[in-house]
C-alpha cells in the first residue's frame, strides 16, 4: 500500500495514541508506520499490511476524520476500499454502556462509504 504524506502523518498520531485507545491497534501497523520507506519519485510512503492491519489503518484514519480532516480517510477508501463504519461495528456487536463498540467490532471492510449512506 502506498500512502500520501498526510495519511502517514495521521497514522503516526494514531500509533502515538496506542495505549489510550478503547479499540486497540492491530498487531503490526505501529512498526510498519515507524519504519515506512518513502518513494520520493512518487511521493508515497510504502507499507506492507495484511487485511486485518488495513482495517486498523482505516480505523485510525476514521479517528483522524472525526477530528476534522476527512481527506486522508476518503482517499484510503477510494484507493483500497477499506472503511471503518461505526454503524457496521455496532451491527456486529452491540454497543457497550458508553455507546462505543469493543475491539472486536472496531473496523469493518466495505459496507457504507465514508458518508455512512453507502456506495452509489
Amino acid at each position: 500500500m502506498e500512502l500520501i504524506p498526510s495519511q502517514l502523518a495521521a497514522l503516526r498520531v494514531f500509533v502515538g495514541l496506542t495505549g489510550q485507545l478503547r479499540v486497540p491497534l492491530a498487531d503490526g501497523p505501529a512498526e510498519q508506520v515507524r519504519t515506512a520507506l518513502c518513494d520520493h519519485g512518487i511521493k508515497r510512503w510504502r507499507l506492507h499490511l495484511t487485511p486485518e492491519r488495513m482495517e486498523s489503518v482505516a480505523y485510525g484514519l476514521w479517528l483522524h476524520r472525526m477530528t476534522g480532516s476527512a481527506a486522508e480517510a476518503n482517499r484510503f477508501v477510494r484507493e483500497y476500499g477499506v472503511v471503518h463504519s461505526l454503524a457496521r461495528a455496532w451491527d456486529e456487536e452491540p454497543p457497550a454502556a458508553d455507546g462505543l463498540p469493543s475491539a472486536a467490532g472496531a473496523a469493518a471492510e466495505g459496507g457504507a462509504g465514508v458518508s455512512g449512506r453507502g456506495r452509489r
